[in-house]
């Protein structure tokens, strides 16, 4: 018995140990974002929620039915669409969002504190971006809490309603309370030449369904269990959408701006051997990623010119990036 105590002790001061993100808000070196806020420059203008069950390791088939799409369009204001487990919203916007400064855009939810200090009723969800609306990239999250969290605390929620701490999370909609967004940058997105990170069109909300309930668990960037209170049965099962808030809008150039960032490039020869050339009117930053999406090659250019000697035979897209804008090429290696 004595061993399974210390085995406990350690799993314990492991986990006090872990603490390492930005605090709830209200708390010093926290990044929520009021919803007042003068960093937003607009909101979603369009959602379509497909909802999830209001329990889904149950026979009852009835999903979760508070709140409607709309309430997820324009500025936070309280008013919500439940998820479900494992229900998922899709937002648009009047204007892409764009990979700025900083942070680009927060989610709001409906969480509210307990009356333990920084600690919060929270339910999560993922959050991915496409820039077409087909191709959706999720944002690499962190959950740090173990995987038997829920099931086995002694919090003044009770088993299945814990309260968390916004600490042992990272990139989670909904790790800050009603009021505040949960801001994300979309710099921490791997590059990849089917998203265009400066036009963000879509964001998509998932519904994290927290439990370590084999067959029903989700999965945070670390392979760890994503843990939230589960199950909360009803028909405001689930991720409580409440608004999605723009920070970096895609700016609009002007004409001759425009026809200038348009000006297309060409690559030669293609089938390419060695060496590619690039008509640019300087060196460029590239990068080379094959037909699946990895990035396999980058470098800049000299007297633009690239050796792409190194690459096995087949297709490629090739990223060209010019200062004015990014233009993917496909690009074949044929020795």
């Amino acid at each position: 018995m004595k061993n399974i105590f210390i085995a406990a002790a350690f799993l314990s001061a492991n986990f006090l140990m872990a603490q390492s993100y930005a605090p709830q808000a209200g708390v010093a070196g926290s990044t929520a974002i009021p919803a007042n806020s003068n960093l937003f420059k607009s909101w979603a203008t369009g959602a379509t929620v497909l909802r999830g069950y209001q329990q889904i390791n149950t026979a009852v088939s009835a999903v979760a039915n508070a709140g409607v799409d709309a309430n997820a369009i324009g500025p936070s204001n309280g008013s919500i669409v439940s998820l479900g487990d494992g229900g998922n919203a899709i937002l648009t916007f009047a204007k892409p969002i764009t990979n700025g400064s900083g942070f680009d855009f927060a989610v709001f939810e409906n969480g509210f504190m307990s009356g333990q200090s920084g600690r919060a009723f929270l339910e999560l969800a993922f959050v991915e971006v496409s820039s077409d609306g087909v191709n959706f990239f999720r944002f690499p999250s962190h959950n740090q809490y173990p995987a038997n969290f829920v099931q086995n605390t002694t919090d003044m929620g009770g088993p299945g309603f814990a309260t968390m701490d916004a600490t042992y999370l990272n990139n989670f909609a909904g790790k800050y309370t009603s009021g505040f967004g949960t801001p994300f940058d979309i710099s921490d997105l791997p590059d990849n030449p089917l998203l265009d990170k400066t036009k963000i069109t879509h964001v998509k909300i998932i519904d994290v369904i927290g439990t370590n309930i084999d067959t029903y668990r989700t999965y945070d960037s670390f392979g760890n269990v994503a843990i939230d209170p589960f199950p909360t049965p009803g028909g405001s099962s689930g991720f409580d959408l409440d608004a999605v808030g723009v920070i970096n809008e895609f700016i609009v150039l002007s004409t001759a701006e425009n026809q200038k960032a348009e000006t297309k490039i060409s690559l030669y020869p293609n089938p390419a051997k060695d060496f590619i050339k690039i008509n640019t009117d300087k060196d460029v930053e590239v990068k080379i990623y094959s037909a699946n999406g990895a990035l396999v090659k980058q470098g800049k250019t000299v007297n633009k010119t690239l050796n792409v000697s190194d690459l096995l035979n087949g297709n490629y897209i090739i990223q060209i990036d010019n200062n004015s804008n990014k233009q993917n090429l496909k690009l074949i290696i044929s020795k």
